[in-house]
């Protein structure tokens, strides 16, 4: 993404940056070697998963992944003096495949399983700042919801909140 994207897409750029680098035992969590060919699926999210039946094999062609996006907050408060207090609110769609029943889920000594992501995604940002530049507060954990719950593939979309300072 380029340097003017805005600050949206560079905290998502952020959180790409630090999911692509998400190591567990020696190994990088969204990796997989594909026609020999290392790769991590981590990226923005570009509606990589479509519906319908193309949405299980897109699913399973790009597991285990990490897709980032800025969602618009539904919640907007106001503070002392009615300053503006708007919440950054980012989504990560994570998920896994197995040819295991619950494997995806759960993992194993092979699979490393949503809920293995899930702990390690939430260690990795709640309560971290992107740093110089980003008018923000830290990020924290905001809940999450199961997107994809089938016997041989698992999805989480989770969400991660800061106050954007805009005063």
């Amino acid at each position: 993404m380029s340097s003017d994207a805005g600050m949206m897409g560079r905290i998502e750029d952020w959180f790409i940056s630090r999911l692509a680098a998400l190591a567990y035992e020696g190994g990088l969590v969204f990796e997989k070697t594909v026609n020999q060919q290392k790769q991590v699926n981590v990226d923005h999210w570009k509606h990589q998963i479509a519906a319908g039946e193309a949405g299980v094999e897109s699913f399973d062609r790009f597991a285990p992944f990490a897709f980032v996006k800025w969602q618009p907050s539904s919640s907007v408060d106001r503070e002392g003096g009615y300053d503006l207090n708007q919440k950054i609110r980012i989504a990560i769609a994570i998920g896994q495949t197995s040819s295991h029943k619950g494997l995806a889920r759960f993992g194993s000594g092979q699979v490393i399983g949503t809920s293995l992501m899930h702990a390690l995604i939430i260690n990795l940002f709640d309560g971290k700042h992107p740093g110089t530049g980003f008018i923000c507060d830290d990020f924290f954990f905001a809940g999450d919801e199961e997107s994809v719950d089938h016997p041989n593939r698992h999805g989480i979309e989770m969400y991660f909140e800061a106050n954007y300072i805009t005063t």
